[in-house]
């Protein structure tokens, strides 16, 4: 069940802030709009669903006390969640009247907000059904509280929801399904799972499938039915999504206290899948012997490292990197912790070097970070063996060239078929961004405006050597409408297909 989200703030930055940089989808919401005053967040309204509405307080034209009002006139079923100062708290509670959900002072903090956001998400759920829960709202619960169990430790109050909502973890194994390459819609793998899991359950975190195999009793090591059901999963995703899709698997646990340990183990697990034959992986300790004692979100944040690097997407690398220190300095976590992460850090940026046929990063960095007496020497070290990785990638004779040479071989070999930037990027095996911009950089134009000139360059050759008729020469350069075929030949070439036939023919 996914939340629509609309966003009302004059000031574009805290407009843009909430509705880009907060991860919604993780609490299942998306932002289905913003709007810069209280006139454009109605006339939004008018045309489109939304659930929640995240507004400022004082803007021009209309505020958010007329928004609320609007709102609790003609959508009575729309929640409002008030931004305000605190020289505009008094003013705010006349909102009351009109069913405001929540009021938050302003500097707002993401933590508070993504909360009051959920606690309006349980409101909606039950004013839609006050008698009884239906199946599909049961499931948001009991997505919410594991996503919930994922990222902190248990309390009284989850152990008290987990009674509840009659989720048993007394013997379980975690598996963590992803799809190949990362950051593809998971909603075909996440269908997949839920007809094919035996008991079962499994809910979304982040771009993940999180699985948990229920068992009756302790068991020593991976029932071999767990297994089997892994391998169904992903070779029905391989066969009717045409999908490749990977799993994850945690060591055995015995407690709801254990959960989060658990997912981390089987995230951590999908990292050493990439770099093996098979598609399951189980989980083994790191390598450098440290003890395991890193969260869901440090094993979530490291995997998505991970990918970016493999992807070349430095920006993301680095901004993944700034987060992750942020953390440690907001919550003064543990140095011996914190190196444990570096650790890992060092040997992800090893791995991927490796991956590429380059010479893993010298043993220095690693002892550099072990070295390292505050926060601050070992944020730089960190960085240092970032760049130096990033340099190596960059590096690497012709990698470039043989990327652009691979792109335009699957263009020229396939130009009756679907050829967008997203179908090249999957069949070399990178993201389509790192393609798009290397692309670029090697042929000083677009990956569009090639596949575009290769296919025209091929019905003038159809055209010259042949008596196939132009919606027929449509077809076999990978143009469905002929005249849409014929616009685009006319583009590039000042003539019609036939005008051009008639015109080389009389040549």
């Amino acid at each position: 069940m996914i939340f629509k989200l609309l966003v009302v703030d004059d000031e574009a930055t805290m407009r843009k802030g909430i509705a880009n940089f907060i991860n919604w989808s993780s609490i299942d919401c998306e932002v289905a709009g913003t709007a810069s005053d209280g006139v454009e967040a109605i006339q939004f309204l008018e045309t489109h669903s939304v659930d929640i509405v995240i507004t400022d307080i004082k803007m021009p034209e209309a505020d958010g006390l007329e928004i609320a009002k609007y709102i609790y006139e003609n959508h009575l079923e729309i929640k409002v969640l008030i931004l305000t100062g605190y020289a505009d708290f008094q003013y705010a509670q006349t909102a009351i009247r009109y069913n405001v959900s929540s009021f938050i002072l302003k500097p707002t903090n993401k933590k508070e907000l993504m909360e009051a956001v959920q606690e309006a998400q349980k409101d909606l759920i039950v004013s839609k059904k006050n008698s009884s829960i239906e199946k599909e709202e049961l499931a948001f619960l009991k997505d919410q509280l594991l996503q919930e169990l994922t990222a902190q430790p248990l309390t009284p109050e989850l152990d008290e929801k987990l009674k509840k909502l009659n989720i048993s973890l007394e013997h379980y194994y975690i598996a963590a399904f992803q799809l190949v390459p990362v950051g593809e819609d998971i909603t075909a793998l996440k269908n997949i799972i839920i007809s094919e899991k035996h008991n079962a359950y499994c809910y979304r975190y982040n771009n993940l499938i999180i699985t948990i195999y229920f068992l009756d009793k302790p068991c020593r090591g991976i029932p071999e039915d767990i297994l089997d059901n892994c391998r169904e999963i992903i070779e029905i995703a391989r066969t009717l999504a045409s999908k490749n899709a990977a799993a994850g698997i945690s060591r055995f646990h015995s407690k709801a206290a254990e959960f989060g340990t658990a997912v981390s183990e089987a995230i951590y697990a999908l990292t050493l899948n990439f770099y093996s034959e098979g598609s399951i992986s189980r989980f083994t300790s790191p390598i450098d012997g440290n003890s395991y004692d890193l969260t869901a979100e440090n094993s979530m944040d490291l995997f998505q490292f991970e990918n970016s690097l493999n992807n070349w997407q430095f920006e993301d690398s680095q901004a993944i990197l700034n987060n992750i220190f942020m953390k440690f300095k907001s919550n003064l976590v543990q140095s011996r912790d914190v190196k444990n992460i570096c650790s890992q850090i060092y040997y992800i940026c090893s791995r991927v070097l490796i991956k590429r046929e380059a010479s893993p990063l010298p043993p220095e960095y690693l002892t550099r970070l072990h070295a390292s007496s505050d926060i601050f020497s070992l944020e730089e070290a960190t960085l240092t063996l970032m760049d130096c990785t990033k340099e190596n990638l960059l590096g690497l004779s012709g990698s470039q060239n043989k990327l652009v040479e691979n792109a335009v071989k699957y263009i020229h070999c396939n130009l009756a078929k679907p050829l967008s930037l997203e179908v090249i990027a999957e069949q070399l095996h990178i993201s389509p961004s790192h393609l798009s911009r290397t692309f670029k950089k090697v042929c000083e134009e677009s990956l569009t405006e090639y596949v575009n000139k290769a296919r025209i360059e091929k019905a003038r050759e159809y055209l010259m050597k042949s008596d196939v008729l132009a919606y027929e020469i449509a077809e076999l350069v990978g143009y469905n409408d002929p005249t849409y075929f014929s616009s685009i030949f006319k583009k590039y070439t000042g003539l019609s297909p036939t005008e051009y036939r008639q015109q080389m023919r009389g040549r």
